[in-house]
């Protein structure tokens, strides 16, 4: 029951207490979403993070969901209503990012700029969401992603981009990962607070949740993946 694992991840957070403690008194909620061209199943997991928020005391009219486009274009009003639904869609303020407008917050000890989307770095809380499946760079999606460079300048996108030619920037590899490290610092620079990632199986459903620490929860999360997806190869081809 994909509701039911979602509902579970939220009661049973991981590092972290539960959103309802989180977010009391918290007055300008953003919560990050995949865009269009990622499979992350948005309009399954906001509806019972929405409630969560609420049970909290945070009205609907103080949550905004931004869409992270990275380098990808803007979307239709019909497509973010398809990507979160039509009730979340009506009830919530959504926003595409925008790469040209955004904020320094600071550089990442490679010397990264981290530049945010304006209304994201204005947050007092945040949330990041997705589906962790395996990146040819970062090693896994999701995580810190979902913010950096999911909704950052051009600078900041590129110069992350840059470090797929360093040693370790590779798939299902976390540790000694430039990439992933920068995305992580990026994330605790901009104060992603809860992160709530998904796993799919080969039809696109959800198989587990996980919510809770940025790092903590992506790191359970990357465990399931791995028991799934991830196979050992006596030795590397000649050709693939």
């Amino acid at each position: 029951d994909e509701l039911e694992e979602i509902l579970h991840a939220l009661a049973n957070p991981i590092e972290s207490e539960p959103l309802s403690v989180l977010a009391k008194g918290k007055k300008n909620v953003v919560i990050l979403v995949s865009d269009i061209t990622r499979p992350s199943p948005s309009h399954k997991i906001l509806p019972p993070l929405v409630e969560e928020l609420n049970k909290a005391g945070v009205q609907d009219d103080q949550i905004t969901v931004v869409f992270g486009l990275g380098f990808h274009r803007s979307h239709t009003k019909e497509e973010q209503e398809q990507l979160i639904g039509k009730e979340m869609y009506a009830r919530l303020k959504c926003l595409d990012h925008d790469r040209n407008n955004c904020i320094h917050i600071g550089n990442t000890s490679r010397g990264t700029p981290v530049e945010v989307f304006r209304p994201v770095a204005e947050a007092d809380f945040l949330i990041a969401t997705g589906n962790i499946e395996f990146h040819y760079n970062a090693g896994y999606t999701a995580g810190c992603k979902a913010l950096f460079p999911g909704v950052c300048s051009q600078r900041s996108i590129e110069a992350n981009h840059q470090t797929m030619i360093y040693p370790g920037t590779e798939t299902g590899k976390l540790d000694g990962n430039p990439m992933r490290e920068d995305i992580e610092e990026a994330g605790e620079l901009a104060g992603v607070k809860f992160i709530v990632n998904v796993i799919l199986n080969s039809k696109k459903e959800i198989v587990k949740a996980v919510a809770g620490h940025r790092i903590k929860a992506h790191r359970e999360g990357v465990k399931w993946v791995d028991k799934m997806y991830k196979r050992s190869i006596p030795h590397p081809a000649d050709v693939v």
